[in-house]
């Protein structure tokens, strides 16, 4: 998968692999060389190496990494909050009332989220189809302020922090996926888990696991 305009920074030699809903596009416009660079995209770690093999093999790689059911979370306010659009293929989130029935859809038919890439697992952006990490470093959302200074300090630029963009409200307990619905984020996204490092908190309420 490779979008127009992907993130390679040549002035860098950097490439970013932008998964969504993890800080990536506040990234991507920090490490522009002007304002009127213009990238975009989620473009896959394999679709650079296909793409651009010679900046692949000798520029830095890198993506950020979030814990699955929080980008599924932020994932689904988003598409919610933004108007219908082809690009997004959010159509179908806005006919569902709440978190709740959507939830109910997919675990119907979780085939639709392979249509949706704010929703497609993480594993998808950053591995090949053995499941080996293509890129060279993996940093965490969670602590992304402290780790933009380090990825600042590798690229050899000055920091400067992270612009706020494309922020999802922050969840309330209100908010809180129930067992059922938080079992099931995980146990879809199992292999996120690995590839990030993330502890997998499996709750008998599962339904994968009735």
């Amino acid at each position: 998968m490779v979008y127009p305009n992907p993130q390679i920074y040549h002035h860098l030699k950097a490439i970013f692999v932008h998964i969504p809903k993890t800080a990536g596009t506040a990234i991507e416009r920090s490490l522009r060389e002007s304002p009127r660079q213009n990238v975009g995209g989620h473009t896959t770690a394999l679709g650079y190496r296909r793409k651009f093999p010679t900046e692949f093999a000798t520029y830095f790689k890198f993506a950020v990494v979030r814990d699955p059911v929080s980008r599924f979370l932020s994932a689904w306010r988003y598409l919610r909050k933004m108007p219908i659009h082809p690009a997004l293929n959010n159509s179908k989130i806005h006919e569902r009332d709440t978190l709740a029935e959507w939830m109910e859809t997919v675990r119907a038919d979780p085939n639709l989220l392979d249509d949706i890439v704010h929703f497609l697992p993480q594993r998808r952006f950053v591995c090949d189809s053995e499941g080996r990490v293509l890129v060279d470093h993996l940093f965490r959302f969670e602590s992304i302020t402290s780790q933009w200074k380090t990825i600042c300090g590798i690229l050899n630029q000055p920091f400067r922090p992270l612009p706020r963009v494309n922020e999802s409200a922050p969840m309330t307990i209100i908010d809180a996926p129930p067992d059922w619905m938080h079992g099931w984020i995980t146990e879809f996204y199992a292999d996120d888990y690995r590839v990030g490092g993330y502890p997998i908190l499996r709750d008998s309420a599962s339904p994968a696991r009735r």
